[in-house]
Parts: structure tokens; C-alpha cells; sequence
């Protein structure tokens, strides 16, 4: 019997061939280096000028004061909270609420008012802050259709 001529050789190698990786690379780093010198010749140093009016700034770069109804465990409100103050739910609270509010729309003629309340606070808890804030606008002098108010209800889901 004849010897194979596959065995006759000697074991079998593996190469592969880099040049064609090495190009490809090659090709992408001019490529990149290329788009970014484009890139920063189109970018000028600008000083842009800024708008006066409330009207031409982007919704999120308004001034927003949020207003959260601090629920209690019966379906009421433990108090309110402004920022990292706290309000008792009574008269005399509420009327600090409101002198803090005006303190804090004053001058700010597009203002943004968010009332965030949980869904199982009964609306007699939330209907007071929202008394709040419009006297707060009475009170900082801004006219009420400049204002937006926001009643956002945190919870589980409506059932039907």
C-alpha cells in the first residue's frame, strides 16, 4: 500500500492572512480622522445672544415649584411640603404655605405649579393646596392665566 500523500507531508498548520485586517484598520482610522477634522471646522465659537422673555425659553428650562400633598394613612394629608419645608395641614399652615408660595412665584410670570398628591388622599386634602397656590398668585401680583397648575395623583392604577 501506497502512503497518503496528505500524511506524507507532515502535520497540518493554520495561518491566517492579517494584511486584509490590517488594511481595514487602516482605512478606518483615515476615515475617522478625516470626518472629525470636518467636524470641528464647521464648529465656531459663538456668543449667542440670550432671550429676555419667558416665552422663548424651552419648557424644561422654566422655574417650577412643586407642591407634594404628604398623604396619612386614613386617606388624608399629613401636611404639605414645598421644597424641603413642611406645612401642617391647618389654618394657620396653610396660610404660611401660601406666603411661601407668593415668596416664590415672585417674578417668575410663567411659573410652573406641580401639586403631586398619592391616589388615596381624598381630594378634600388636595383642593386646599390648589386654594393655596391661586392665593399665592394673588399674592406675588402675577395674573392667574400666566400660571400653569399641574395636579399629578402618584399610585397604583384606576380600576374601572
Amino acid at each position: 500500500m501506497r502512503a497518503s500523500r496528505i500524511h506524507s507531508r507532515g502535520p497540518g498548520s493554520f495561518e491566517a492572512n492579517m494584511t486584509p485586517l490590517i488594511d481595514m484598520a487602516f482605512l478606518l482610522i483615515v476615515f475617522f480622522v478625516l470626518v472629525s477634522q470636518v467636524a470641528s471646522a464647521e464648529f465656531v465659537q459663538l456668543e449667542l445672544p440670550r432671550p429676555a422673555s419667558d416665552a422663548a425659553q424651552r419648557p424644561d428650562d422654566r422655574q417650577r415649584i412643586v407642591l407634594n400633598v404628604v398623604p396619612a394613612r386614613d386617606g388624608g394629608a399629613a401636611g404639605y411640603r414645598l421644597g424641603k419645608r413642611e406645612f401642617a395641614p391647618d389654618r394657620e399652615g396653610l396660610r404660611d404655605l401660601v406666603a411661601a408660595l407668593a415668596r416664590a412665584m415672585k417674578g417668575q410670570p410663567g411659573v410652573e405649579v406641580n401639586i403631586r398628591a398619592d391616589r388615596t388622599t381624598a381630594y378634600s386634602w388636595v383642593r386646599p393646596a390648589m386654594d393655596a397656590v391661586a392665593d399665592g398668585l394673588a399674592e406675588s401680583g402675577i395674573d392667574r392665566s400666566r400660571a400653569r397648575v399641574r395636579l399629578v395623583v402618584l399610585g397604583g392604577s384606576i380600576d374601572g
